[in-house]
């Protein structure tokens, strides 16, 4: 079995839906949202956890075992999306999704409109964040090439140590690992627009395909090839 379906993108989130295949133990700066007849998630201890639909915080490593039909969402770990979605769950690393939301994940509905119909449900305000990472966070969505933490810890008023384990305590990934998922998601949208690797890992602001290879690999558990193929 392949990797194959469809994929789309917004502002703060990456969506599949499809047939998935093999992929490596991996973690997201993101939080992922799975669901689908038989979804079974495997985690480092070993065990392998079986049922519809589940939520994936972000920083926790896994790997999603084959499905012939699933809804993948990774949703950026600031976002109102994961946020709000997280706020239902109870507070696990890997956790059960309500069946409310599996339906909705499910439903008979392009995958952009799944999504706008998603973030509208969501209810409730986001827990605040730290106004000095707020701005390091905007820094980024303005940067990501060259020295992307320094950059954006000089805007946000700390070191970059600070920023690290400020980033740490409320998204569960340190602020470097935000600047590859953010780098990823920029390579995924030139991707999708038809860029070369080559191209997309220029855009994004990786120093070469081979490192923009390596990180997609690592960061969602796909090599770009893998990812593109996957949607042709």
């Amino acid at each position: 079995m392949q990797w194959h379906g469809e994929f789309a993108f917004g502002d703060v989130w990456l969506a599949f839906r499809g047939a998935s295949a093999d992929n490596r133990f991996h973690s997201h700066a993101a939080v992922q949202f799975v669901a689908g007849a038989a979804i079974t998630i495997a985690d480092e201890s070993g065990r392998e956890l079986a049922g519809p639909g589940w939520a994936i915080r972000s920083g926790v490593r896994h790997c999603l075992r084959p499905a012939p039909a699933l809804m993948l969402v990774l949703a950026d770990a600031q976002s109102h999306l994961a946020r709000g979605v997280l706020a239902e769950l109870a507070p696990e690393p890997i956790a059960p999704l309500p069946p409310a939301l599996v339906a909705e994940l499910t439903a008979s509905l392009g995958v952009r409109e799944l999504m706008v119909r998603l973030q509208q449900r969501l209810p409730g305000a986001d827990a605040p964040i730290d106004p000095r990472l707020a701005a390091a966070l905007r820094h980024l969505e303005r940067q990501t090439a060259g020295d992307a933490v320094a950059a954006a810890s000089a805007a946000s008023g700390l070191s970059a140590s600070r920023l690290r384990a400020l980033s740490q305590a409320q998204f569960g990934v340190p602020f470097g690992k935000l600047v590859l998922w953010k780098k990823v998601r920029v390579a995924c949208l030139a991707m999708a627009r038809s860029a070369s690797l080559v191209d997309a890992a220029f855009d994004a602001g990786f120093a070469d395909q081979a490192h923009l290879t390596r990180t997609m690999a690592d960061v969602i558990g796909l090599t770009p090839g893998e990812a593109r193929s996957a949607a042709s």
